[in-house]
């Protein structure tokens, strides 16, 4: 088919020379202008290449006066491209409103995807460019603090290629986590997030991390990515008065690839490309779910398949409907203009036409008085001045301005410290009232977790032994019982090490009872290193994991692999720690 079209390229172009388009629909006399919402697409034609007007290929696309676009040959650095919904002639103004809106303190996405060959890292790589000049150069109004972080996104895994940079190379590139925090952001655990000052800092980490992305030559690209490259930049406020960071993500897709176009490829080539033709699809469906969702007239919540991959799970911003935080989205459709790649050309603008679709807007869910992230400010005075104990904690010092879901984001550092304004507050009081009120919003999500469960099929019994699973409450309900009379596995206690502990805390020091030292294997080492060997008093010692501070307020994590010999005499008093699925810590029940 390839060498029947090239044969008859000329007559092709003849065609398309004598082709005249049916005249415009007459309007007011003005150009219209694109309709404004918090998705926009565009479209970029790359020009045909010298090697491929040599082999006697002929373009396809063809620039329409009429849909907002402007005839020629495109080339990013002008700010020329292709057409679709906008006007996409200054690039430097189409990406431009993302960054104030991010400046502000909210989430922007701007992400390529087309077939492979198509310019789409040439493409973004120029927007980066943009990016870095217009945050230093003055433009926007405010000091900021600057954050980057790389990574790729290989079929389901993502490997932090920042880091990687700093280090010995691609090879070297450790893994980093996707996982959901409670107020259901992803949050990106273990990733390297230095802070730029200046754009050519910026520039200089991106090329840096672009040399170590997996790339492979291919049947349409010699050097094909294989691979899905995140640039997400976090956006600080320094005042105290702001707790939202702003979140850019600039996303490089790897290219989707025809059957035509991996006939020659190798078994690691082959799984590649399955993996990534795997997310690329999950991305459709997303992008479908959407869709159907904007045209069904029901108000049944839409579901979107976006933690299938990585991919989209790193999308999640942009396709859960019901998030948290407003997400505005630009999204550029890159396509090859070779008429060899009409198939792949009418694909990639399919699913941008499916795309101009008006998505949902994210949706309050109302207030409601047992979830503070549905909260108000007005809500959250109401709530400290009622629940902080006695004395009130004044509301007007600790929550001036702030909503539920920032007042849940404000560290418990500030929040303490806030709360001591009061006269006659105290620490203890302070504290307490911040594990009250994450109490209810961790009851909160688990309950919003479970209707989930049981719209999907999931049955609940409340007498379910099982349903204690998460928690290290005591199932024999015993009471009146000293708890050195009733020590079991699986218990949490508060204990006092020796001041030589390396992991000893100022505040509070927390262990998960193990089994009896006498019940230790010979083999096992605690934390200091060394050998665990019952001597005497055996029934008053036991081998403990450490509970240590997690990195959200009041959290803990058990560390199974650190283990500490603690006698009984060193034990002051149980505690119960309850294990919150939303986040993965555990938090002390109140």
């Amino acid at each position: 088919m390839e060498n029947f079209l090239l044969d008859n390229a000329q007559r092709h172009q003849g065609l398309v020379k004598r082709f005249v388009p049916p005249p415009a629909k007459q309007n007011a006399g003005h150009k219209p202008e694109p309709p404004a919402r918090d998705l926009i697409i565009a479209t970029r034609i790359r020009p045909i290449l010298e090697d491929e007007a040599s082999s006697g290929h002929a373009p396809c696309c063809i620039y329409s006066e009429d849909r907002y676009g402007r005839c020629g040959s495109p080339r990013v650095e002008e700010g020329r491209s292709g057409v679709a919904d906008v006007e996409f002639i200054m690039l430097s103004t189409w990406n431009g409103p993302l960054l104030p809106w991010v400046w502000d303190g909210n989430v922007g996405t701007l992400f390529a995807y087309g077939q492979t060959g198509s310019g789409k890292t040439f493409s973004i790589s120029r927007l980066e460019r943009l990016v870095a000049r217009n945050l230093f150069d003055g433009s926007l109004y405010g000091e900021r603090k600057v954050y980057v972080s790389i990574f790729e996104l290989a079929g389901n895994t993502a490997r932090d290629l920042l880091l990687a940079s700093q280090s010995a190379g691609a090879g070297s590139a450790p893994p980093i986590q996707l996982l959901e925090d409670s107020f259901g952001d992803v949050q990106l655990t273990n990733a390297f997030e230095p802070e730029v000052t200046f754009a050519g800092e910026l520039l200089q980490l991106i090329e840096q991390t672009a040399a170590l992305r997996k790339t492979a030559s291919t049947e349409k690209n010699n050097g094909s990515s294989r691979s899905h490259a995140v640039c997400r930049l976090r956006i600080v406020n320094p005042s105290s008065d702001v707790l939202e960071d702003g979140y850019l993500y600039l996303i490089d897709l790897a290219g989707s690839e025809a059957a035509r176009d991996i006939a020659e490829h190798g078994a690691d080539r082959m799984k590649e490309t399955r993996e990534i033709n795997i997310s690329l699809s999950i991305l459709k469906d997303c992008i479908r779910s959407i869709t159907d969702a904007n045209s069904s007239k029901s108000s049944k919540k839409p579901y979107v398949p976006f933690r299938q991959s990585t991919l989209t799970k790193t999308l999640k911003h942009v396709f859960d409907p019901f998030g948290g935080r407003k997400c505005k989205t630009a999204v550029l459709a890159c396509v090859n203009p070779s008429f060899l790649d009409t198939g792949a050309t009418k694909n990639t603008l399919r699913y941008a036409e499916m795309l101009s679709a008006v998505p949902p807007t994210n949706k309050s869910p109302g207030y409601n008085p047992n979830v503070p992230m549905t909260w108000t400010n007005k809500d959250v005075r109401h709530y400290i001045v009622t629940k902080s104990g006695n004395p009130s904690i004044a509301p007007y010092e600790l929550a001036p301005r702030e909503t539920g879901a920032q007042f849940l984001r404000l560290p418990i550092e500030d929040f303490v410290q806030r709360s001591l304004q009061t006269p006659g507050v105290t620490g203890e009081q302070a504290n307490a009232f911040h594990l009250k009120l994450w109490t209810l919003h961790l009851d909160s999500q688990r309950k919003q977790s479970t209707k989930t469960s049981n719209k999907q099929g999931a049955k609940s019994d409340p007498q379910d032994p099982l349903s204690s699973s998460l928690s290290s409450r005591d199932p024999s309900k015993k009471t009146g019982i000293l708890f050195t009379d009733r020590i079991r596995p699986g218990m949490a206690v508060l204990w006092n090490p020796p001041a030589y502990f390396p992991y000893r805390h100022e505040e509070q020091n927390m262990v998960v009872v193990l089994c009896p030292l006498h019940a230790a294997s010979e083999n096992v080492n605690d934390v200091m290193g060394h050998k665990v060997q019952p001597f005497q008093n055996l029934e008053s010692k036991f081998l403990c994991a450490l509970a240590l501070p997690g990195p959200m307020g009041q959290s803990y994590e058990v560390h199974l692999w650190r283990q500490a010999v603690v006698p009984v005499q060193q034990m002051l008093s149980e505690v119960v720690l309850e294990y919150d699925p939303a986040t993965r810590y555990y938090y002390v029940s109140a």
